[in-house]
């Protein structure tokens, strides 16, 4: 495909730049939040044993499926229908479903604390279920409204409501975990310093983080009338519940290997550690594909709207094609910088040398999360043509690939194992996805050309791990010099195409 064909040239211009700069105001917060975000983790591997960290990630994991059911998909009806139809005020029909699947799910899982709390050996008192549950609460209310902000492209407000939650969670934090306990030990306040550290006070500092969103969207939320129209509410509840066993389908492949790994690891497989310190060096590992994560959500947070914005035009799937191309390079420098700096960033992130056991795995988290990535910009075409059920066939295939991959895997390979059915889960998404969409809604990718970035990309990442310096500071010097060198031949080679009006 040539990528500077003239009769494309002016379409691509505007279009790609006005992705670009709202992927960048959406991206640069939820890449400088969650790098801030990340700043924990040295925190958390300090007084946390690695036990407790595998704990902290299993809840998560498991409020990861449960944030999909809050929501239950009404972002992407609510920006599907607002462009299809103007007429009708979606916003406050989406919060209004929103509002009552959080109020419903939520009795629900306090109806039943006592089982959960049961079930995931925690003391009641420590009040966690509870917790959890306005935190899942609140993020599900404050849903629509960001994507309402999305929608009407106000990049900036949305940046500042989500970087001033994640600010304010890194500060809580390190105040109930560093700060106050200082005090104590110093006999100035009581609190509890005792090490290991307490981890429902990670959950607390969550949970006052996202209450500062409510806050911060107040003016938002004034404008909202809630109201129920049956007719309305049938077309969003059918169209997002594709969306929604889409979700979590998806989900169970981001997170089933976090679910089950412990139960799989075989007794004393890992000498130096149990499964439960295994889990946690794991979930510490995972931490470090966070990088190419950012790419992804600050793509999806931009992508969506954009999409659906520019999906009438009939150079679209030219479009599409181009942006993809250029996505698969952006993730290809993360890639390749992140697995060649993996060590160094280990040795600044990952305090407790424990936790570095596994840098190794870095490479292959990464590609999982790539190829997830280009999932996400091809799966585009079954919600522009409202086949969301295939969102779900290519979902469900990806959890029984990823499912039977961690099935066979862990017992006989630990951890690594995990890491590499998560790749062959999210490969299979993208293979299904790819082929189904190609039949729907054509779309010209360069095929060619990405499996060929990818493959040479690997290649050197392969050969730098097969023949790494063995001197620390060699390998750290070398490791960044090769990084830069990469990402300056992609910008020489490509700088003239991306958003040049010159043929």
């Amino acid at each position: 495909m040539c990528f500077r064909e003239s009769s494309l040239k002016h379409f691509f211009m505007n279009p790609l730049k006005k992705l670009a700069s709202e992927a960048g105001l959406y991206g640069l917060p939820s890449i400088l939040g969650r790098l801030i975000n990340y700043a924990l983790v040295p925190l958390h591997t300090t007084v946390f044993f690695p036990d407790q960290f595998g704990d902290i990630t299993e809840l998560y994991a498991y409020m990861a499926f449960l944030n999909i059911a809050y929501t239950f998909g009404m972002e992407t009806a609510f920006f599907r229908f607002s462009n299809k139809n103007k007429s009708v005020n979606y916003y406050n029909y989406s919060f209004s479903a929103v509002l009552l699947l959080s109020i419903v799910f939520s009795s629900l899982i306090l109806l039943n604390a006592a089982s959960l709390y049961n079930y995931f050996q925690i003391n009641p008192n420590t009040r966690i279920i509870e917790i959890l549950v306005a935190i899942l609460f609140i993020d599900a209310i404050v849903a629509i409204p960001l994507a309402q902000l999305r929608l009407a492209s106000k990049a900036k407000k949305f940046a500042t409501v989500r970087m001033s939650s994640i600010l304010l969670s890194v500060i809580f934090n390190y105040s109930f975990l560093w700060f106050f306990p200082l005090l104590a030990d110093k006999g100035y306040i009581d609190w509890p310093n005792q090490y290991p550290m307490d981890v429902r006070f990670v959950f607390w500092a969550n949970l006052l983080a996202n209450a500062a969103m409510i806050l911060l969207l107040f003016k938002d939320f004034l404008k909202i009338k809630i109201g129920w129209n049956n007719k309305i509410m049938l077309d969003l509840f059918a169209y997002s519940a594709p969306i929604l066993l889409m979700g979590l389908a998806g989900m169970m492949v981001e997170n089933f290997d976090k679910l089950v790994f412990e139960a799989l690891l075989p007794a004393n497989f890992y000498t130096k550690y149990t499964a439960e310190e295994a889990f946690g060096i794991y979930g510490a590992t995972v931490k470090l594909s966070i990088f190419m994560a950012l790419a992804v959500q600050a793509f999806r947070y931009a992508g969506e709207p954009f999409f659906f914005s520019t999906a009438a035009d009939k150079n679209a799937p030219s479009l599409f094609a181009k942006v993809l191309y250029y996505f698969v390079w952006l993730s290809l420098i993360i890639w390749l910088g992140v697995s060649l700096n993996a060590d160094l960033i280990g040795q600044l992130f990952l305090r407790g040398a424990v936790y570095r056991e596994a840098l190794y795995l870095v490479p292959i988290l990464l590609f999982g999360k790539l190829l997830f990535g280009m999932y996400i910009n091809i799966s585009i075409w079954f919600k522009l043509t409202d086949r969301t059920v295939y969102g779900i066939y290519i979902s469900v295939v990806g959890a029984i690939v990823i499912i039977a991959a961690d099935l066979l895997l862990i017992p006989a390979f630990g951890y690594l194992g995990a890491s590499i059915a998560s790749v062959l889960g999210y490969g299979a998404m993208l293979l299904y996805g790819y082929f189904s969409g190609q039949k729907y809604y054509p779309i010209p990718y360069p095929i060619k050309k990405i499996v060929g970035n990818i493959f040479i990309t690997a290649l050197i990442i392969a050969s730098y791990y097969m023949f790494k310096p063995a001197n620390e500071l060699i390998n750290y010097i070398l490791g960044m010099v090769l990084s830069a060198v990469f990402t300056l031949i992609v910008y020489l080679r490509e700088r003239k195409h991306i958003f040049s009006d010159k043929e």
